[in-house]
């Protein structure tokens, strides 16, 4: 018999943290990232830092750490997040997509996640 219990979005976010750290195999570094339906990838952004995802074939759902909005990416849309934080994506269709990283163009302020 096999025993279900239900885990929270924090718990998940959580456990998902732990095999993604920073520095890990996989951890979401510069380049072409390419999903099947349905799986994630994950890093965490640094200060003063800026990462660009570009969406170039399939649907992406994003998500990042003290923004409450979410983003759905399409072919050819962009998304460029200059907080610090938990970035988290998920594939809606197969999707291929591009992160680039470079400095913050908001050095020394707080920001959220902007597009």
């Amino acid at each position: 018999m096999t025993l279900t219990l239900p885990i929270t979005f924090h718990d998940w976010l959580r456990l998902l943290a732990r095999r993604r750290r920073t520095g890990a195999p996989g951890d979401g570094g510069a380049g072409p990232v390419w999903l099947e339906r349905g799986a994630m990838w994950s890093l965490r952004a640094h200060p003063h830092e800026a990462l660009a995802l570009t969406c170039g074939d399939g649907q992406l759902w994003l998500t990042c750490e003290g923004d409450a909005r979410d983003y759905v990416l399409g072919p050819g849309d962009t998304v460029r997040l200059e907080a610090a934080g938990h970035v988290v994506a998920q594939a809606l269709k197969p999707t291929r997509f591009r992160v680039s990283r470079g400095p913050s163009a908001r050095s020394g302020e707080a920001a959220a996640c902007a597009s």
